[in-house]
């Protein structure tokens, strides 16, 4: 598990770290999906799962971060869709083409398998920030949900 929730007032704050910024954006997504559910109920990725495919874009990282998160948000809320493993297969972090394709696998929510945890109503820019840990060499990120 490479992310950890954080105290906040209201909402979720998140923090998840990893050695690029493409196992940060799967390892944020993924602490996202672990307020809504255990991960650990869905199924193995190997397993009848159903892959998404989903392009995010932005005019800089943070925006590239918020739009990666919200897709994965979107296919929850539109499809039920949940999923323990996401998969980059196209990225650009720098600019001028600052976008990420990706596939997830996953299958859809089931109140008898999955448990129901928090309901996150949006990703939002509040403290968001990317940055390289100078202790531990890694990318970590931070930021709230809207719950």
């Amino acid at each position: 598990k490479k992310f950890e929730y954080l105290d906040h007032t209201a909402d979720i704050k998140v923090h998840a770290w990893g050695d690029s910024n493409a196992e940060v954006f799967c390892n944020s997504a993924l602490a996202m999906l672990g307020c809504i559910t255990d991960l650990s109920s869905i199924l193995e990725p190997e397993y009848d799962s159903i892959p998404r495919e989903f392009t995010a874009t932005g005019h800089d990282t943070l925006s590239l971060f918020y739009s990666f998160l919200d897709e994965i948000l979107f296919l929850f809320h539109s499809e039920l869709f949940i999923t323990r493993r996401i998969q980059l297969i196209h990225s650009n972090f720098e600019s001028p083409n600052f976008i990420v394709k990706a596939r997830a696998y996953g299958e859809e929510f089931d109140m008898k398998r999955h448990s129901s945890g928090t309901e996150v109503k949006a990703v939002t820019f509040n403290c968001m920030r990317i940055f390289r840990n100078e202790i531990d060499a890694k990318i970590h990120a931070e930021f709230v949900l809207d719950i």
